[in-house]
């Protein structure tokens, strides 16, 4: 009998593993889901302003292209659905045909018990014996045969209760597929109306291309000053880390030949002139660097509105757009934090970009302006995830982060470099 519960249960094993996978998509798709409202409420609020901009396009873009990750999900879904049922009615069937059989063996033993009780009592078939040993032969050869048949009894209750329970699994999973179809037909709809109001705001702005190159080049000039302004920043910066590692260098160098007489002062004036941070700057930059891929993101939810580089408008032909790191939109009156402990090396303030903070993490610097407030003064000491400021919410109701990482003097794609989400 436990072998054959064991059977039963091993059966049962590669639709455990399919309920899982489904399990784990319909998880991923309700946090895909979770973002698209967490997009459609910022979208709403930039929707008061009743001229179409495009942050409107680029937020509908967004939720248009999680729709269609959401449906593709459901889809997946309703599949490891129809394998799961496909199984069950295998597993299904096998149990009915087992439960078939031990019902027609069990049927087979109480005829031969019944036959047999005619032909002889069960005290006279004893009593027959030749012989006491073959008396007690006989006694426990019927004490086997109501054993077995109490066995073929648990055995089929046992098969009747899994057929019950492979019916009942059976409808769970058809109701649960049923409950897929229907939401994958709510997110089609959902997924053509979002289609139609893009498609609304691309023709009111196909006009306006002149207005929109002009915001965007005014766009640009207050991005360019604060690049300006940045890279002035950090080439001071770079001169005094040389001028720390050199007089770092030098006090090492002392130290070693008053210790040493027979160190040479070329070799230190090599030395320190192949040195550009001092020992504890170069551990703070292997660390930051180790970190690409797993950095927090500045803002505790939001998502990138506009890409770093150079390129074209996906809807709007003659619009080119260019960043040199990336906008994250979030919420009104959202925190940001710094991705990684470092120094604060500056609070620049440039007129269309707002107030900015320049964190110093070694050769590594990160960047993070449009913001209304700032809560740390230059030259102090921040941890990763420590609050920095607050998020600027502009006249269109957009709350806009523009986050830059730089490496020296050379700006760095910021994306591949926070944690995915």
């Amino acid at each position: 009998m436990f072998r054959l519960v064991c059977i039963g249960f091993l059966a049962l094993l590669p639709l455990a593993g399919n309920s899982q996978s489904r399990k784990e998509l319909e998880k991923k798709r309700k946090k895909v889901q979770e973002e698209i409202q967490y997009t459609r409420g910022i979208l709403q609020k930039t929707s008061a302003q009743k001229s179409a901009t495009l942050h409107k396009i680029g937020a509908l873009n967004r939720i248009i292209e999680q729709q269609g990750e959401v449906i593709n999900d459901l889809k997946s879904e309703l599949n490891e659905a129809d394998q799961e049922i496909d199984k069950q009615t295998l597993t299904l069937q096998e149990l009915r045909a087992s439960y078939n059989e031990e019902r027609t063996k069990l049927r087979k033993t109480i005829i031969n018990a019944y036959k047999s009780r005619k032909s002889a009592n069960k005290m006279a078939f004893v009593f027959a014996s030749e012989s006491f040993r073959q008396a007690v032969r006989r006694m426990q050869y019927l004490n086997r045969l109501s054993d077995y048949r109490k066995q073929q009894i648990g055995i089929l209750e046992v098969k009747a209760a899994d057929v019950k329970n492979g019916l009942q699994a059976l409808e769970v999973i058809r109701q649960e597929k049923n409950g897929i179809l229907l939401s994958e037909k709510k997110e089609q709809q959902q997924l053509e109306t979002d289609r139609s109001e893009k498609t609304k705001l691309v023709k009111s702005l196909a006009g306006k291309e002149a207005e929109l190159r002009k915001k965007i080049k005014q766009n640009e000039k207050a991005v360019a000053k604060l690049n300006s302004a940045i890279s002035a920043m950090i080439a001071k910066e770079i001169a005094a880390a040389r001028k720390r590692a050199r007089e770092q260098s030098v006090k090492d160098n002392t130290s070693t030949a008053a210790a040493s007489p027979k160190t040479t002062g070329s070799k230190a004036s090599k030395s320190s002139g192949a040195m550009l941070l001092t020992p504890e700057a170069r551990v703070i930059s292997e660390n930051f660097a180790s970190g690409k891929g797993g950095l927090p993101w500045p803002v505790e939810r939001g998502y990138i509105s506009q890409y770093f580089g150079v390129h074209a408008h996906p809807d709007l032909a003659g619009i080119t757009l260019v960043n040199n790191g990336v906008d994250i939109t979030t919420s009104e009156g959202s925190t940001i934090r710094a991705v990684f402990k470092g120094t604060v090396s500056a609070i620049l303030e440039i007129p269309g970009q707002e107030k900015a903070v320049l964190l110093n993490h070694g050769e590594y610097y990160t960047v993070y302006s449009r913001l209304s407030q700032v809560f740390v003064s230059r030259g102090q000491q921040v941890e990763a995830k420590q609050a920095l400021g607050k998020v600027w919410t502009d006249d269109e109701s957009k709350t806009i982060l523009q986050f830059q990482l730089w490496q020296g003097q050379s700006k760095l794609n910021p994306a591949g470099w926070l944690t995915s989400r």
